[in-house]
């Protein structure tokens, strides 16, 4: 079986004229408003790096059965009987992006789990959802990655041929994740992924993002320590973030911070 990268790989990893193709892709996510627009980025990717499929999907985690979904050189019927017999419930790819698993090989992911997770409450069991993917061809060679953030999950799976492009593709990937992830969000979740943050407060996180502590910030925004302090907590509880540092991360995360 082909092996992924390892995550530690850079752009410069790929030839010139794929890191052309990267530039253009990462402009092209950058301004991405609609499904439409999120769905052409996807084609060009698939094309590009000639995979059979691309599928990106965002939801949240309480309603997994309505998880919104796009891509390019996917099975629409495959998609169909997934949402109708609820195979998010005991996907083991989806399962292991809830379990914080950030990239995974697609294959050794679901071979892995051979062993059924039981009948969820009124759902499907393991074993009709292995059983309905050889139908549909989906234990093919391939790889996904995701995050969960604040009750949503955001996730990319991708489907190759055996030994075709599998590494460069994961590559790629790879360094469009985060960009990719801000656009799935920005389209495809039914609100916000958080509550709309304050000018002040916006500053406040931009700050942080640039390593700034508290008297820096008062500095720079011409406010008290105390009153930055009392933004600070305002972010922390509409991001849930536990900290500055996750308070960063999630601010990348949801397209409120741009790298």
């Amino acid at each position: 079986m082909a092996q992924l990268p390892a995550t530690a790989g850079t752009a410069n990893d790929l030839c010139a004229s794929d890191r052309a193709q990267l530039f253009a892709c990462s402009e092209n996510l950058l301004s991405v408003t609609s499904r439409d627009g999120l769905s052409e980025c996807l084609g060009h990717l698939q094309s590009w790096l000639d995979v059979r499929e691309i599928l990106v999907a965002s939801g949240s985690l309480a309603t997994l059965k309505r998880t919104c979904v796009t891509g390019a050189g996917y099975d629409p019927a495959w998609m169909d009987l997934y949402f109708h017999e609820h195979f998010a419930l005991v996907d083991p790819i989806v399962r292991g992006i809830i379990r914080g698993r950030r990239f995974m090989d697609r294959a050794s992911t679901i071979a892995h789990q051979r062993i059924g997770v039981g009948r969820q409450a009124n759902g499907p069991t393991y074993e009709r959802f292995l059983e309905a993917a050889c139908d549909y061809g989906r234990l093919d060679y391939g790889f996904a990655s995701g995050v969960v953030f604040n009750g949503n999950i955001a996730m990319c799976s991708v489907i190759t041929a055996p030994g075709r492009g599998i590494e460069r593709a994961a590559l790629v990937l790879c360094t469009l994740r985060p960009l990719l992830f801000q656009a799935l969000m920005r389209v495809l979740l039914p609100g916000p992924a958080f509550p709309d943050l304050s000018r002040r407060e916006q500053a406040i996180l931009e700050c942080l993002a640039s390593g700034y502590d508290d008297p820096q910030i008062a500095e720079t925004l011409s406010i008290s320590v105390s009153t930055v302090r009392f933004h600070l907590g305002n972010v922390f509880e509409k991001l849930g973030a536990r900290n500055r540092c996750h308070a960063v991360a999630l601010g990348f995360q949801s397209g409120l911070l741009q790298r």
